[in-house]
């Protein structure tokens, strides 16, 4: 083991203090390994010489899966070298393998505290305070200073959907990195966003309600009014009721494979950990069986 102040061997009785008080304050990156493991070995160097390079903006602590497999088990390590980064006494993030020192960058770089946090954190009490395009404002010059930081870009693009301009949004989230881009509110952003862009939000709801009790078989006009309701937060469900209804009654119409791809959108939109998401998920099976 180095001389580096920034890396610590730890136990299972040094845990608490080495990664869970000390996550509190600094992202902690635990590196689960053994002397048998070749990949281990080359990322090792990687990330200690990071540690070095960060100076104390994230800590390592190097964990040896064949002395501490409690540790191992309690954190359901089953390949190594496994990463994981613990942040408030939990882990929020983690990768596999010996990735390039690029890469691993990235990750480090999701979870430290960069001045343009400080942007974000002024654009949200803005954006809380109804002045959503000084936030944008803010956040494009930021990003113009930044343009490596992941949550920023996240974070302008969120404004940006909240003023409407999805396509700008859609840009923006373009650029993101693409292993930031599998993170649950990227997904989720993403999704928000594609629905942006295909929604029909000039229809009129009431017009369309009407034409649907005349003709409950319009599968368009039902099409339209969900994605009217969609953007109205509480009329979500209501929306998803309509593609459904449209999925049953336009079994082999295009119509029925359009309701089918927006509610898939809709669930991603929403998180996988929304109630709704797997109560709905259900409705569809029962549909499509």
């Amino acid at each position: 083991m180095s001389d580096n102040p920034f890396v610590k061997v730890v136990t299972q009785e040094s845990f608490p203090t080495e990664v869970t008080q000390r996550s509190a304050l600094v992202p902690v990156l635990v590196d689960f390994w053994a002397d048998w493991c070749a990949p281990c070995k080359m990322l090792a160097p990687v990330l200690e010489k990071l540690a070095l390079e960060y100076a104390g903006k994230f800590l390592m602590a190097k964990i040896d899966t064949d002395v501490e497999r409690d540790l191992a088990a309690q954190f359901a390590v089953r390949s190594l070298p496994t990463v994981k980064v613990f942040r408030h006494g939990a882990p929020v993030d983690e990768f596999m393998g010996a990735l390039p020192e690029s890469a691993v960058r990235e990750v480090i770089e999701r979870h430290i505290e960069q001045p343009a946090d400080l942007d974000i954190a002024e654009a949200t009490n803005l954006s809380d305070s109804g002045k959503a395009e000084a936030a944008v404002a803010l956040l494009k010059e930021s990003l113009t200073n930044y343009p490596g930081h992941g949550p920023l870009r996240v974070a302008l693009a969120q404004q940006q959907l909240n003023t409407k301009d999805a396509p700008g949004a859609f840009e923006t989230l373009k650029e993101l990195p693409l292993l930031a881009k599998q993170e649950e509110e990227a997904k989720i952003l993403q999704a928000r966003i594609e629905l942006a862009l295909s929604a029909d939000e000039t229809g009129d709801t009431d017009a369309l309600a009407q034409r649907i009790a005349q003709n409950p078989n319009d599968l368009s006009a039902r099409i339209r009014l969900a994605a009217g309701l969609f953007h109205q937060p509480e009329q979500v469900e209501a929306a998803m009721t309509q593609l459904l209804e449209v999925i049953k009654r336009g079994r082999g119409a295009s119509e029925a494979d359009q309701a089918r791809q927006t509610l898939l959108q809709i669930f991603a939109s929403l998180g996988h950990q929304d109630e709704r998401v797997g109560r709905y998920r259900r409705l569809l099976a029962q549909i499509l069986n």
